[in-house]
């Protein structure tokens, strides 16, 4: 029950209503005995910058932010992490007396899940995507060696992308590559990732991947979780897959963990996404 005391938490994102962070942090809250709460916020692009000062105002003790808020909330922190320096994205947000500071957990999470699915130095990677989700992609594939090629439907904003975060790892190599070619790109990597908003609700419901063709020993990563068409092809042909549900565990129990102080419940949060409704997607 919420009373006067509890601990205030949401996710500000647009759409936001299909969210499953809501059930993995509440029931890590209640797995570590503290009493808080953590609301979906749907929150419309333009009025960000004003639901982040309201937040504050209503004493939020943290936040997450996703789709399409990322960029825009680096803008609004008072203060950047290192990594959310280096993308320009930021997915959590913490207190501080006068407005909230600013990590990027999706980048760190994804690099632990790269290197345990087998990532190594050299090994070449496609991003398929340019926002907030494909930056922390980019920056764990370079921070752990890979060679990057990043595919977006705005060529500018793939570009843009990887000259920013080519430039904070010495020797790193990336660049951009069209949509056009990102099929066979593929076929020549060992990491493929999308990062795009292809299978959320909303406006990218109609859209498709390039059509790619999976095989043994590939990684495949997959930041919309669900039963989405990018992950049944990637498992039908045997590729090493990296689910959108593990992102969101592991990226939630960094930010657990930034908010609390505390280690993360990760068998609790995992148990509540499974126990979540089928097919819903963060």
């Amino acid at each position: 029950m919420i009373s006067g005391r509890t601990a205030l938490y949401g996710v500000m994102g647009h759409p936001v209503a299909h969210s499953l962070s809501p059930a993995m942090q509440n029931a890590a809250f209640a797995a570590a005995g503290l009493d808080a709460a953590y609301l979906p916020l749907p929150v419309e692009p333009e009025r960000l910058f004003e639901a982040i000062r309201g937040a504050h105002a209503m004493g939020f003790q943290g936040l997450n932010v996703t789709v399409p808020h990322k960029r825009r909330a680096a803008e609004i922190a008072l203060g950047l992490d290192p990594v959310a320096r280096v993308t320009g994205a930021v997915n959590t947000l913490r207190r501080v007396p006068d407005g909230y500071e600013g990590f990027n957990t999706d980048a760190p999470a994804t690099l632990a899940l790269l290197e345990a699915a087998g990532l190594r130095p050299g090994m070449r990677a496609l991003v398929v995507g340019a926002g907030g989700a494909a930056r922390a992609g980019t920056w764990a594939l370079l921070k752990a060696g890979a060679a990057v090629r990043v595919a977006g439907r705005r060529p500018e904003a793939a570009a843009e992308l990887c000259q920013a975060l080519a430039g904070a790892f010495p020797g790193a190599r990336a660049g951009p590559v069209s949509l056009d070619e990102a099929a066979a790109e593929a076929e020549r990597c060992e990491v493929v990732v999308n990062a795009t908003t292809v299978g959320l609700p909303g406006p990218a419901a109609g859209r498709a991947l390039p059509p790619f063709r999976f095989r043994p020993g590939q990684v495949a990563v997959d930041y919309v979780y669900g039963d989405t068409a990018f992950a049944r092809a990637a498992a039908a042909a045997g590729a090493a897959l990296v689910t959108g549900e593990q992102i969101l565990v592991r990226q939630g129990a960094l930010a657990f963990s930034l908010w609390t102080g505390r280690p993360a419940p990760e068998a609790a949060m995992t148990a509540a996404l499974r126990g979540a409704a089928g097919g819903e997607r963060r």
